[in-house]
């Protein structure tokens, strides 16, 4: 059989893109998914994206499926996650091209080479020596090979610590049931968490803005709002703005922000101290602030405060990073020269940025941007151009 043996990690959209991409070029892949299809986004399907389904999907995976005589959503239709999964991904992923190349329920555990330590090596000849993946399906454990892997696993499982510094607050283990660091589905199948109670909303995001609009409209809901930054305007504007839901949550938050909201009580400059469980399981949360240290009480805390790739999947191989984004290293240094620019105004950085030290591993997608918030699934798409032809 011709081709390299690709393996790649994760089924959602770059992935499924990539093994697709992968495929038509004659290469051997296996998508190993720990999850479903689409897992990720499926958890917050009850969300519509900012982007239209136009920059969510490749002219390849179009034609994939025009050929197959599945029709595709609009070009200009903002859709659901539910939506894209079911419409785009789960067909894409069942078409000829891919459905015997994905592994669900396979989770991918750890990643090295054959006969090899990270510090063997150093500066070349690593290629020589086969990827070796210890993967696991219903517990059982076993290892497969590959010449290239893709890393397209995301960020999603691996929320950042809420406490101030980026580190746990003490007791912000203890609490994790009365936590939650992903945007809920507040005003349907989540409604009972959040109607009538005290919430504490920390992080000044778009997720953030969202469940700020969410929670504003459920009967009886007070929220504090706190974030580290400083001033009335936490959200960036952009003229003319192509993205109208960006813009209606960016107006809304610098809104709350600067003029307050009934049954919003909004902090900025503070963080969080200490995180306590009451005896009759409600929070008593200290936060710090210009005045000093303050004790709230809450029944529930919902922290959007971003996410962070999940390094130990590659700690054998010899992958340069970001100290400041934990992404690939060539890759983040060209995005921190625009850390301001609109994400829509970005473009590919080149293929030469998506190498590290490790020849034939590539981390694609949301992950390769680490903790920077501004990747596009249209820039993950651009990157699998960008990485097969270093590939080929």
């Amino acid at each position: 059989m011709g081709g390299k043996r690709i393996a790649i990690v994760g089924a959602g959209p770059v992935g499924l893109e990539a093994a697709l991409y992968a495929g038509t070029l004659g290469h051997r892949v296996t998508v190993f998914e720990r999850g479903v299809v689409g897992h990720h986004i499926r958890e917050w399907g009850h969300i519509r994206l900012f982007s239209q389904f136009s920059i969510n999907h490749s002219p390849l995976g179009a034609r994939t499926l025009g050929e197959a005589g599945i029709g595709l959503p609009d070009d200009g239709e903002y859709q659901y996650g539910r939506d894209y999964v079911t419409r785009y991904l789960e067909p894409l992923a069942r078409s000829a091209p891919l459905r015997d190349t994905i592994r669900e329920g396979t989770e991918v555990l750890a990643i090295g080479r054959d006969r090899l330590l990270k510090r063997d090596l150093i500066g070349g000849g690593r290629q020589a020596h086969p990827f070796r993946l210890l993967v696991r399906k219903n517990g059982v454990e076993s290892t497969e090979s590959a010449d290239v892997v893709l890393d397209c696993s995301g960020t999603w499982r691996h929320a950042n610590a809420l406490g101030n510094g980026g580190i746990p607050a003490p007791g912000e283990e203890a609490a994790a049931a009365l936590i939650r660091y992903r945007l809920d589905d507040i005003r349907g199948a989540d409604r009972a968490r959040y109607e009538g109670k005290r919430v504490i909303l920390v992080g000044a995001g778009h997720s953030a803005a969202t469940a700020l609009d969410q929670l504003r409209q459920l009967d009886g809901t007070t929220t504090l709002w706190v974030w580290n930054g400083a001033g009335p305007q936490p959200y960036t504007l952009y003229e003319n703005d192509p993205l109208p839901e960006r813009d209606r949550l960016g107006r809304l938050g610098n809104r709350i922000a600067s003029a307050g909201e009934a049954g919003v009580e909004v902090r900025d400059r503070t963080v969080v101290e200490q995180i306590e469980t009451t005896r009759v399981g409600t929070l008593r949360v200290t936060l710090a602030g210009p005045t000093g240290n303050h004790t709230v009480e809450a029944d529930t805390l919902l922290a959007l405060v971003g996410f962070r790739p999940d390094r130990r999947l590659y700690s054998e191989l010899q992958v340069h990073e970001c100290w400041a984004t934990m992404g690939p290293m060539k890759l983040a240094a060209t995005l921190l020269e625009s850390n301001n620019a609109d994400c829509l105004t970005q473009t590919s950085a080149g293929a030469e940025t998506l190498t590290s030290p490790e020849p034939g591993f590539f981390i694609l997608g949301a992950k390769s941007y680490g903790k920077n918030v501004n990747f596009l699934i249209r820039l993950g798409l651009q990157q699998i151009h960008d990485v097969f032809t270093l590939i080929e």
